[in-house]
């Protein structure tokens, strides 16, 4: 039986790395990765319009609903996924509306903001549209509450930096 050279077995197994993209693992989000979104990623919330009963999607209902634009932006380029944003709002989101992004509820006033499978991660500058339908009574109750946080698992949470307290606009 021939045995192949040894530099030719490390020229294989060079090209599977390369072929398979073990560049997975500089893929995985460190803490460091997570304080980076917290301190960078710019969110912001805007009052759209309210719809009435008719329109107010299949939950008839509801007297009226309120529509939102979540915007995300980061000032450099992002592609690392893996990560999701908590944040609380006194009434249920009942649709959200992105390419990139879905909305849940969790528990109470806890939901959570995820990136699906077709993102690609935030290049620099660009703004990334998320919009949301709240049901409330009234307006005031439709609005977020401030300090939202990023996390993913085994890792911590932290404080989206543009959410602080009154900040977010």
């Amino acid at each position: 039986m021939n045995k192949l050279p040894l530099s030719l077995y490390s020229l294989i197994i060079l090209l599977l790395v390369i072929v398979t993209g073990c560049d997975l693992a500089s893929k995985d989000l460190k803490q460091s990765d997570i304080e980076l979104l917290a301190k960078n990623l710019e969110l912001s919330y805007e009052f759209v319009e309210v719809k009435d009963k008719a329109e107010c999607l299949a939950n008839k209902s509801l007297e009226q609903c309120y529509i939102f634009k979540l915007s995300l932006s980061m000032p450099i380029t992002f592609d690392k996924p893996g990560w999701e944003i908590y944040f609380s709002q006194k009434n249920l989101i009942i649709k959200a509306e992105s390419r990139d992004f879905a909305v849940e509820k969790i528990n109470g006033e806890l939901h959570r903001l995820y990136a699906k499978e077709k993102f690609s991660g935030f290049e620099q500058g660009k703004t990334m549209l998320i919009l949301l339908t709240s049901k409330a009574v009234q307006l005031e109750d439709a609005l977020l509450l401030p300090n939202f946080y990023v996390m993913s698992k085994g890792l911590k949470a932290t404080v989206i930096k543009s959410t602080l307290s009154k900040q977010i606009k």
